[in-house]
């Protein structure tokens, strides 16, 4: 088993909190000398955890960013907010080979692209691969702004790829076991339903009540529903018991005629002599057979019935 990596406090402890405006130009001019600059120097403010300014092309983004779908409403107004005040958070990077690597704050990078920044504040960690996607992956859930399909994707790739347990993967983002569970849970939904939750078109309290249900097809349709209709969690619980009231319904009635077909049949074959087969559908429909075992027989039947 691979070794666990312990993060301590989690991302939260590695970002401070502070102001950090936009860069003009002579702090840029001062940041394009600093990357020729002496390399003894550069190390030691890599070893250093406050903030400091990076060229937005030096930054590739990470591949394995938890989240995967940015919303371009929000993504327009934090870049109006960066325009106005700048880069509040630094992001996370790590030095690779060619530049740096993003870890965290892959929708702020993408505001200050969009803003027209040529820097941006980064705090600068030292990390194995390994410790670049748990952190990532940390940094991302701490922030709560993924949708419940993302986190529980999150999860699970802590789990099969670290060899978490779901105790090991709460503790290090601080959450509930049984809450990791829940949104591992979400993954067992049908295909349909995680597309209209990565949509946000359902919420995890949907989630929460769809993958209660048994049937797949009921779960599809379940979720339809609330989509379409734009239901409330506690609407949509409402739907669920009135549809299941109604099934429970339909169920007693369709035993009570199974119990009557079999009395007709009896009757039948008493009146007759000959052997029945009733068979009934849900919607009601069905079929009525009499079974002959020869030509004599089915001469015998074919005659009863013409003279009926």
């Amino acid at each position: 088993m691979a070794k666990k990596v312990a993060l301590g406090k989690g991302i939260a402890s590695l970002i401070q909190e502070g102001s950090h405006p936009s860069l003009n130009s002579k702090s840029l001019d001062s940041l394009k000398e600093a990357m020729v600059g002496d390399q003894k120097s550069e190390n030691r403010n890599i070893e250093n955890d406050s903030p400091h300014s990076i060229l937005i092309s030096e930054i590739k983004t990470n591949p394995n960013q938890p989240r995967k779908i940015f919303k371009e409403k929000e993504l327009e107004e934090l870049c109006e907010s960066i325009k106005e005040n700048g880069v509040i958070q630094p992001v996370l990077v790590v030095k690779g080979e060619r530049g740096y690597e993003l870890i965290a704050g892959e929708r702020r990078l993408r505001a200050a692209k969009k803003a027209g920044l040529e820097a941006i504040p980064a705090i600068v960690k030292r990390a194995t691969e390994r410790e670049r996607v748990v952190m990532s992956i940390i940094e991302n859930v701490q922030r709560a702004d993924l949708n419940c399909v993302e986190e529980a994707l999150a999860y699970y790739q802590l789990m099969d790829e670290y060899e978490l347990t779901q105790e090991e993967v709460a503790k290090k983002v601080g959450k509930e076991r049984s809450s990791v569970a829940n949104f591992l849970r979400v993954l067992k939904l049908p295909r349909q339903v995680i597309e209209l939750l990565q949509k946000e078109m359902l919420s995890f309290g949907h989630a929460k009540l769809l993958v209660g249900l048994k049937e797949r097809e009921e779960s599809i349709r379940a979720a339809n529903e609330a989509a379409t209709q734009g239901l409330s969690v506690r609407e949509l619980e409402k739907w669920l018991k009135t549809n299941r009231s109604k099934r429970k319904t339909k169920a007693r009635e369709a035993d009570y005629f199974s119990e009557k077909l079999t009395t007709y049949k009896d009757k039948l074959e008493q009146k007759t002599g000959y052997h029945f087969n009733i068979n009934s559908k849900k919607n009601g429909a069905g079929a009525i057979s009499i079974k002959f075992s020869n030509e004599a027989e089915f001469n015998d039947i074919y005659d009863y019935l013409l003279t009926k």
